[in-house]
This record gives C-alpha cells, structure tokens and sequence, in this order.
C-alpha cells in the first residue's frame, strides 16, 4: 500500500473501486454483492420500489453519457432523435415555442458542420438569430450533450441513476440535471438499456454521511466498505481504497 492510497480524494477513482465490486458473482442474485448493495439502499430509503427483484436485465454502467453517444449512433439521420429530444427539452423547461431541431438553419442542424452541443456558440459566431426561448432550450440541451452521470443500474424494469460525491456535497443543480437527462432516457432510450417498456427510474444520492446541509445521502461509502469487507480479502485493492476512503471521510 502506497501513501496515496491513503489520502487519494478522487471520486472517478473510487467509483472505479464500486463499479468492480457490483460486477462480484451476479450469478448469486439478492446474494451477490450487487443484490447487498440494493437490499442495504431499500431499507434506508422506502421511497424506492426495490421489491421483489428477479435479477433480470442487469446493467452496470459508469459515467454514462448515452444522449451524446445514440447521437453519434443515429448518424446520418439524427432528425427524428433529435427532434423529440427536442420537443422534450421544451416540456422540462416549460417552453411552447422553439424551433425543432430539424428546422434550424442548415449550418446548426447539419452534423458535419455542428455538433448539438455548439448550437448556441456557432449561432453567435455565425450571426445567426435565436430566440430567448430557443437560447434556453438548445442551452439545457448543450448541458445533457455533456453531461455524464456517475453510476446507473439497470434491474427488471428499473432504471437507477446515481449522483455520486465521495467528499463533496450534492448540488441541487446538478441533481435537477441529472433528474432532466434520466427523463430523457426513460421515454426516449429504454430500448438502447435494454428495456422492452419505459421503466420506473429513480434518481439516487450516494456519498458521504454527514450531518451537513446538502449531504444526506440515500446510500454511503461506509455500507459499501460493508459489502466489500463480506467480498474480499484484506489485501484486495478494492478493499483497501473502500477502506481508506471511509477513513478518510471521518
């Protein structure tokens, strides 16, 4: 064990530690440290419905920017994508009107030419006009392109989406956008998570326990040093990065 393992604060890296450890024997179902790992966050929060799994349509993803990437996937044509995000984007954000993305102007709309993401930025340096409304709706879409939620599992017909924080706090932005993006995802990307309908989604706050305003977590690291401590043997890398990120946090 080097020094940094003790004081290492980066979140990717232990999220990294949590991605492998929910992977551990998924054949043993509610037994496997996945099936801990949802049975400790029913407990602590009724709010979600975790009753009854069957353990099927099991995904495990980190940092998943899926709207960026079914974008790439949809080329060359991205209209009808595009358009319902669109149109979506207008519901979230209580917008009537607003051009679909279709019927920009050739050069914001064109792949080739820019991508979703810089819509607002090459209006400006084009000089072509958008409207406030369309300045807030292609904004919040800009924000979905990049965004990328920390964890997300999939079980039966429930699409969990974690906002994780290792010492920091939550953000009540950042978990309105993560709420916005897991919308998206539920009405118009089920099928690509391999969902047959639109699934039950929850968004899920998991990080330290403390008394602080704006911690709260549904879940903490120290349930999942839990879990890992049932799993490993105490010289397991995993193990010792749980351990000593808990350890940090007090």
């Amino acid at each position: 064990m080097s020094n940094y393992d003790k004081y290492n604060r980066e979140e990717r890296a232990i999220c990294a530690h949590l991605f492998r450890l929910l992977h551990e024997r998924l054949d043993l179902k509610e037994k496997s440290p996945l099936g801990q790992f949802l049975n400790k966050l029913k407990l602590q929060n009724q709010k979600i419905n975790l009753t009854d799994l069957h353990y099927e349509n099991i995904g495990i993803f980190c940092e998943v920017a899926i709207i960026r990437d079914a974008f790439q996937n949809f080329k060359p044509t991205v209209n009808p994508f595009m358009d319902d995000l669109t149109k979506l984007i207008m519901q979230q954000e209580k917008i009537q009107n607003c051009r679909l993305y279709s019927q920009l102007p050739e050069i914001l709309s064109n792949p080739k030419q820019t991508h979703p993401k810089q819509i607002r930025q090459k209006a400006t340096s084009e000089g072509i006009q958008i409207t406030e409304n369309e300045g807030q709706v292609f904004r919040a879409m800009q924000g979905m392109f990049n965004a990328k939620p920390d964890l997300v599992i999939t079980i039966d017909n429930k699409l969990l989406v974690f906002e994780v924080k290792f010492t920091q706090a939550f953000d009540k932005i950042q978990l309105k956008r993560t709420e916005n993006v897991t919308k998206v995802w539920a009405t118009l990307l089920y099928k690509d998570f391999g969902f047959k309908k639109q699934p039950e989604y929850s968004i899920i706050k998991l990080g330290a326990k403390k008394i602080e305003p704006y911690f709260e977590p549904y879940i903490n690291w120290s349930d999942i040093l839990q879990i890992a401590q049932e799993t490993y043997g105490k010289y397991d890398r995993t193990l010792i990065a749980l351990d000593n990120g808990v350890k940090l946090l007090r």
